[in-house]
């Protein structure tokens, strides 16, 4: 029992839902502006992102198959899947709807798209300081909003999910659409002036890969990722997918009338349908060099912008965390959440592990995967 209060309420408090970033008003944005936010994260090491080779076998470990089904009982959850890799193999468990092999990762799939940037920086045919002017029309301050302000959520772009009629009317968008809605709403302050998230920055992002590779961002991403790291149980969603294989999300929040994400609408800022385990592998393959050089993957965290007043900070597309009970540990990784679906899938150095977690319905991936990992380090010795 214990050890589900600190599940359900210690932990969760400490990966609270994220509030709207305070940040400047519509801009005038003239000459060189000045960055208004808190400084960015420290670089760290590169060594952190050194993890060892995950055995394919199956681990057993009673210990996280006991957490995981009190966790999902102590959160509501409909559903909630889970994976840690370490030098030992792989211990996965599933609780709730288990038909369907494979789980959205909402914004954790918003991986793949940086990587596939990243990738085309690499072969000379797109740069980090390209203008988005160059390859899409009609985006606000698109003459000043680099590619790398796109990746790191520094472009000033308002999100185009947030906007009132988009919210009524849950339909699949096209890009054109998309933009017309952030042009609309403008900008919330002068490209790299301020951090806050935003789905339009990836959607854009999806534009440039489909125009550099000419073909739909699904074929493209699944070359260059799926294909390139050999990934199973790993796929990426088109528009018109069918989802037969996917695990419904959980009910929504009927207070404030969400309703659950179409997971093939939402594009290259959550494309990645996936089990656990092949996020874990998925995770490992740009870590160790298979999908980016290893200097790129590096400079994703060389400089990274504090999240919404939490312990999380924000790269070119990944994430880094200090879990507040835990002074002194790091993860590297990203978080997904969508009405019904919260995920996240992380290395933690201090660790030597790799945790994902998938859940329909209420509950925090986060402290889920944190929990998992110390249970996991305690069994190997590690402190």
């Amino acid at each position: 029992m214990r050890d589900i209060c600190l599940i359900a309420t210690a932990l969760l408090a400490l990966w609270g839902q994220a509030a709207a970033a305070q940040v400047p008003g519509p801009p005038d944005c003239v000459g060189k502006v000045s960055w208004m936010g808190p400084p960015a994260h420290p670089a760290i090491p590169a060594t952190a992102f050194d993890s060892p080779e995950i055995l394919p076998t199956r681990s057993d470990d009673p210990a996280l198959d006991d957490l995981l089904h009190r966790a999902a009982s102590a959160m509501g959850a409909t559903s909630m899947a889970a994976a840690v890799g370490d030098a030992r193999g792989v211990w996965s468990g599933r609780v709730g709807e288990t038909d369907q092999p494979l789980y959205w990762w909402a914004s954790a799939g918003k991986m793949a798209t940086a990587i596939a940037i990243l990738q085309m920086v690499e072969e000379g045919r797109v740069a980090l300081d390209d203008p988005i002017s160059r390859w899409i029309d009609g985006v606000p301050l698109g003459d000043r909003i680099t590619l790398a302000m796109l990746l790191e959520h520094t472009s000033g772009l308002y999100s185009a999910n947030e906007e009132a009629s988009v919210r009524a009317d849950p339909r699949f968008r096209t890009l054109g659409e998309l933009v017309d809605v952030a042009a609309r709403e403008g900008s919330l302050f002068c490209p790299g002036q301020a951090w806050r998230y935003s789905n339009t920055n990836y959607w854009l992002l999806g534009g440039v890969i489909e125009q550099v590779d000419g073909v739909p961002l699904a074929e493209s991403l699944t070359r260059r990722i799926v294909q390139r790291a050999e990934l199973t149980g790993f796929r990426i969603l088109a528009p018109d997918d069918a989802q037969a294989d996917l695990v419904p999300a959980g009910e929504a929040n009927a207070a404030t009338g969400e309703v659950p994400a179409n997971p093939a609408w939402v594009g290259a800022a959550g494309p990645v349908a996936a089990t656990p385990e092949a996020m874990i592998a998925f995770t490992r393959a740009l870590l160790s060099g298979r999908l980016l050089d290893r200097e790129t993957v590096v400079g994703q965290l060389a400089r990274s912008w504090p999240m919404f007043g939490q312990p999380q900070f924000y790269g070119r597309g990944l994430m880094l965390y200090e879990p507040p009970d835990r002074p002194g540990v790091m993860w590297i990784g990203h978080s997904g959440g969508a009405p019904g679906v919260r995920t996240v899938v992380v290395w933690s150095p201090t660790d030597q592990a790799f945790a994902s977690v998938a859940i329909s319905g209420p509950g925090s991936a986060e402290a889920v995967a944190n929990r998992l990992l110390q249970l996991r380090a305690a069994s190997r010795g590690i402190r």
